[in-house]
C-alpha cells in the first residue's frame, strides 16, 4: 500500500495517509486540486491535481456545503513548492524509436529516485526522531534501527563542535534563503523549505555529535529572522536558542547571530550577547 503525504499551511507535512484516506479529506474538502502531495517514487512535491487518476479522484465530487482549505501559498510559491512545470506532450509522430528511448529513461529514472527517497527519506525521519528523543528524554521509536547512543551518551561541550553545527545551520539558512526567498515572492522560507534542503542534502541534518533546529522567529528590523536550538553538544547548550537575523540581496546572504538563552562562554563564533 502507498503512503500518501500532503502539506498543511501553518502544519507541515500530513501522512502518512492511505489512498481511500485522501479522497475522503478531498471529499471533505480539507484539500484541494492545488493542495501539494507526494509518496515514495515521486521526484518532488505534485499539486493534487497532477495525480487524480493515481489517486482515484476521477469520480469523487468535493462536498460543496463544506468551506474550502485554506490556500497554501501564493502563486508563487506554489510554483516553487511544485517543481517546474512541465511542458505538454507534443502531438503522435512517427519517430516511435525515439519515444520508446524516451520511455526507457524515464523508469530507469524513476527506479533511480526511487532509490534515492529510499535512502534520504529513512535519514531524514532519524534525523527528526533523534531531536524529539533529545528534547523529551525518550529513546527512538519501536522498529526503527537504533541511533548512535543519543540518549546514553554524555555529551560534553566542546567549543569546536559548537562552532562546526553553527556553520552548518548558517550554510542551511543560506542555501535555503536563495533557492526559496525570490522564488516565493520575497516570502521567508519556512520549516517546509528547511525540510526540503535537508531531504535534498543529508549533510544539513548534522550527526549525533550536533545537530540543530530551525525554526521561524518575528523579523523584526531584518527581513527573515529564526531561532535555531542545537542539540547533542552537552547538557549546558540543550535546546538553548540563538537568533538568526537574515537579511538577502540577490544571491548575497547576510546572517546576524544574537544569542537568546546560551550560557556564558558557549557561544559559536561571531554571534552576539543580548
Amino acid at each position: 500500500m502507498t503512503d500518501w503525504y500532503y502539506h498543511e499551511p501553518g502544519q507541515g507535512r500530513v501522512g502518512p495517509l492511505s489512498a481511500d484516506e485522501m479522497r475522503e479529506r478531498y471529499r471533505k474538502r480539507q484539500i484541494a486540486r492545488d493542495t501539494l502531495a507526494w509518496h515514495e517514487g515521486l521526484r518532488e512535491w505534485q499539486p493534487v491535481e497532477r495525480l487524480i487518476e493515481e489517486l482515484g479522484l476521477s469520480g469523487v465530487k468535493p462536498d460543496a456545503s463544506l468551506p474550502p482549505p485554506v490556500p497554501s501559498r501564493p502563486a508563487a510559491a506554489t510554483a516553487s513548492h511544485a517543481g517546474p512545470m512541465r511542458a505538454a506532450a507534443p502531438p503522435p509522430s512517427n519517430r516511435t524509436g525515439c519515444v520508446i528511448i524516451a520511455i526507457v529513461l524515464g523508469v530507469v529514472g524513476l527506479f533511480l529516485l526511487g532509490i534515492l527517497a529510499a535512502i534520504a527519506l529513512p535519514a531524514y525521519q532519524q534525523y527528526v526522531e533523534r531531536s524529539k528523543a533529545a528534547r523529551t528524554g525518550q529513546a527512538a521509536p519501536p522498529g526503527q534501527t537504533p541511533l548512535p547512543a543519543v540518549q546514553q551518551k554524555v555529551h560534553t561541550f566542546d567549543a569546536e563542535r559548537m562552532a562546526e553545527t553553527d556553520t552548518l545551520a548558517r550554510e542551511l539558512v543560506t542555501v535555503t534563503m536563495r533557492e526559496f526567498y525570490a522564488a516565493n515572492g520575497n516570502t521567508c522560507p519556512d520549516t517546509f523549505e528547511f525540510e526540503t534542503i535537508q531531504v535534498r542534502h543529508s549533510r544539513y541534518q548534522g550527526n549525533e555529535e550536533g545537530w540543530f533546529g530551525i525554526e521561524p522567529a518575528a523579523p523584526g528590523g531584518s527581513q527573515c529572522a529564526y531561532a535555531v536550538r542545537f542539540f547533542g553538544l552537552g547538557p549546558e547548550v540543550l535546546d538553548k536558542t540563538l537568533r538568526y537575523e537574515v537579511n538577502i540581496s540577490g544571491e548575497e546572504v547576510a546572517i546576524v547571530c544574537r544569542n537568546q538563552t546560551l550560557p556564558s562562554g558557549h557561544l559559536p563564533p561571531h554571534c552576539h550577547v543580548v
